[in-house]
This record gives C-alpha cells, sequence and structure tokens, in this order.
C-alpha cells in the first residue's frame, strides 16, 4: 500500500524533498550554504541566494488563474490599507468629519479597544464597489474641470486626524462630496434625501476650507447607485454653524476619550440592522453576540435586558408601538377610502400610480395538456408519442395589480438650495 501510494505521488509530480526554486545564478536553492540557504554558491560564485524574478513572475500567474475578481480586489485593499497605530498617546485620537457617520460606540471600539477584544469580520464587498466608482468618476471629472482640487486633507480645530473632501471648485466656492448607494439606501435617499448626519460632514469639510480662507458658498451631495448608474445631486449653502455643531459632537467624543468614558451604542443592535450585522467589526464584542446565542436569547435582550425592571420597559416600549401602529395603520385605511376613483397621477410631493402585479411561479397547465394530447388523437397507435417524451405544458399567472401611494424623490421635490 504504501509502496503504491509512493508511486502515485510521483506520478502526479509531487513535491517531496527540498524544493528546486532557482536564484538568480542559476543555481537551485537547495544548494546554497547557509541558515535557511540564505549562504552562497562558491561554484556559480553567488554570495547568496536570491530567488529567480521569473520563477516569481510565474507563481504569481500560476495562482492568479485560481482567484475570482473579488477575491483580487480584497487583497489588493488588504495590500493597500493603512496600518492603525496599536497605541497613541493620550489626547491623540484618530476622528474625522467622516465620523459624523459612525456609531459612537463603534468609536469606542476602535480607537480604545478593551482587552482581548478581537474585530468580526465584515462586508467590504459595497465599500470596494464604491470605491472603484468613487476613483473612475474623480478621474473623469479632473479631466473635464483641471481647475478643480480633488482628494485634498484639511485640518479641523480639536481632531488630530486630517479630514479629506472628495471635490471642490475654488472658483465658485462649492464644496462636492460623493456617495454611492445599494437599494435600500437609495431607496432612503429618494425618500428623505441625505441623512443629516451626512450633511454635517460635508458642511465640516466646507468649514475647515473657510477656516483657511477659501471661498465657500455651497455644499452639494451626489448620489450615485450602484446597481443602475442613476445619479442624484443635493445641495444647501454653505451654514457654519451647522458646521460648529457637528465639530463640537466630534470633539466631545475626543473628550469622553480623553476621560476613558464608554460611549453609547446608537444603533439598534445586529438582529434588525444591516449596518451592525454586517458592516460593524465591534459587533460581536458590542452586542455579546457569542454569550447571547448560548443563553438562547438575542444579542439586544442579552445586553440590554438585566432585571425586572428591564423587562418591564421593554413590555411597556412594545405595547406603545404595538397602539401606534395600530392607530395609524387605522388612519391609512381612512385616507385611502377618500382616494378611491380618484385619477392617478402626480399631486405635488406625492404620485398616486397602478402597480402591475408580478409573475407568479409556473405551474402545470391541466388545460394546455389535453390540448396537447388531442393533437395526436388522430394518430395510429405505433405513431403516437410516449407521455414521457412529451414535456408537460406550464402556465404562468400573474398576481394582482394594487394602488401605490410614494413620494416623489426628494432630489425632484426643490430640494436644491437656489
Amino acid at each position: 500500500m504504501l509502496i503504491q501510494r509512493a508511486r502515485e505521488l510521483a506520478a502526479a509530480a509531487a513535491a517531496i524533498g527540498p524544493r528546486m526554486l532557482p536564484c538568480r545564478c542559476g543555481a537551485p536553492r537547495h544548494v546554497h550554504r547557509g541558515k535557511k540557504r540564505s549562504g552562497g554558491h562558491p561554484p556559480t560564485d553567488c554570495r547568496r541566494y536570491r530567488r529567480d524574478p521569473a520563477d516569481v513572475l510565474l507563481e504569481r500567474a500560476e495562482a492568479g488563474t485560481g482567484r475570482s475578481l473579488g477575491q483580487d480586489l480584497a487583497e489588493y485593499d488588504r495590500a493597500h490599507r493603512r496600518k492603525r497605530r496599536a497605541s497613541r498617546p493620550m489626547g491623540h485620537w484618530s476622528i474625522g468629519a467622516s465620523d459624523t457617520t459612525s456609531c459612537r460606540r463603534a468609536i469606542w471600539y476602535r480607537e480604545n479597544p478593551p482587552p482581548g477584544y478581537t474585530p468580526a469580520p465584515t462586508d467590504r464587498r459595497a465599500a470596494t464597489a464604491g470605491t472603484l466608482i468613487h476613483d473612475s468618476v474623480a478621474a473623469r471629472r479632473h479631466a473635464l474641470y483641471p481647475w478643480r482640487r480633488y482628494e485634498q486633507h484639511v485640518t479641523l480645530p480639536g481632531l488630530d486626524r486630517p479630514s479629506r473632501y472628495d471635490e471642490y471648485d475654488p472658483i465658485t466656492g462649492i464644496l462636492y462630496d460623493f456617495k454611492t448607494a445599494g437599494d435600500w439606501q437609495w431607496e432612503q435617499v429618494g425618500s428623505n434625501g441625505p441623512a443629516e448626519e451626512v450633511w454635517d460632514q460635508a458642511q465640516l469639510y466646507a468649514f475647515a476650507l473657510d477656516m483657511a480662507g477659501e471661498l465657500v458658498r455651497e455644499v452639494r451631495i451626489i448620489y450615485f447607485e450602484r446597481k443602475s448608474g442613476a445619479d442624484e445631486e443635493f445641495a444647501r449653502r454653505y451654514d457654519e454653524s451647522a458646521a460648529r455643531r457637528a465639530l463640537a459632537r466630534l470633539t466631545s467624543i475626543a473628550t469622553a476619550l480623553d476621560l476613558g468614558t464608554e460611549l453609547p451604542r446608537d444603533r439598534s443592535g445586529p438582529t434588525n440592522d444591516p449596518i451592525c450585522r454586517r458592516y460593524c467589526p465591534a459587533r460581536i464584542d458590542c452586542w455579546n453576540m457569542v454569550e447571547a446565542e448560548k443563553a438562547s436569547r438575542s444579542p439586544e435582550s442579552y445586553t440590554l435586558i438585566a432585571d425586572q425592571a428591564d423587562i418591564e420597559w421593554a413590555l411597556a416600549e412594545y405595547d406603545r408601538h404595538r397602539r401606534a401602529k395600530s392607530d395609524a395603520d387605522k388612519q391609512q385605511t381612512n385616507a385611502k377610502t377618500l382616494l378611491e376613483g380618484v385619477p392617478y397621477g402626480t399631486y405635488g410631493d406625492y404620485e398616486y400610480v397602478r402597480v402591475g402585479g408580478r409573475l407568479k411561479e409556473p405551474e402545470p397547465d391541466l388545460t394546455g395538456r389535453v390540448r396537447q394530447l388531442e393533437a395526436f388523437w388522430d394518430n395510429p397507435p405505433g405513431e403516437r408519442p410516449s407521455l414521457a417524451e412529451l414535456d408537460y405544458p406550464t402556465k404562468q399567472g400573474r398576481t394582482g395589480g394594487r394602488d401605490e401611494i410614494r413620494r416623489v424623490r426628494a432630489a425632484k421635490r426643490g430640494t436644491r438650495s437656489t
């Protein structure tokens, strides 16, 4: 048996013994002297082993044939991601304008992780796609508007980490901030426009430019939907007071870190919040997910409900929202009755439309089967196909349509400043 196994390995050209990696001098690796074969090779007058670049290139080429595009993008991110310092002196926290949209507890884990904390893996595919789109957009706009400034660093007072804006036009005084959006985010932006935290981030970039003596009149946020390629632009005038309020919130986070204070959670938890569940590296430790699973409880219940008073509070919250939902459903039904017979169309900020039903799953078509068999009924028995040779006909219905009331997308509701 062992001999047979050895023959199989030999036939498959499996590597047995020292690897025959060629040196630049032409001699194999295993003949070089020294520890780990780092010494020279007198016959070729080689002072130490240096791997042949062609051999390295061949190895990389062969490895590249077996990797997907997603793996290549992830590997690039790992190789070029900036490494954070393990520790920072007191008062030196890496907080910037982009943290206006971050959960404060996530910042606390990032800047002052507790002993034994290990970040959880996160889904970075959407971020990678957003980076690719962002870089491509910046390159094209740079070709169109070469006088504008792109990806420049600015400094905000009280924050040690420089912030970086996307695009700034020093002639018109307009600052641009680009965002990419998936299905859920695109729907939210369409209904409500950019969140106030996103506006705060753009206002902080404008504030830093204003403090540096630059002209800033307006901030614009441009959303780009990754799936369809659609884009929508929103604009507000530069608001120094809003920027100062946002800066005060960020500096208060830095102060809390200085004092060793745990920062609160700003999100609802991994059970119902996709940001917590997919993108937060602190979710396992922050929400005690391992301990909660062992106790057969939700992470939110295990973390936030500690005694009878907490249970009573949670029951009261559930009952309050249930009654509010019931009242809202009744009011919605009454309002829908008022619209019966109203012509479909756009009315102010709202659209009243008829939405077609969706296709159902295919199902066997009995009537079609009868017609199929009738077509061969008059044929002689020897010329009739067997039932196994005939594909059973199917039909695909559609669910009933419905009336739908929806808001006009925020970008078309006159949200741009004049």
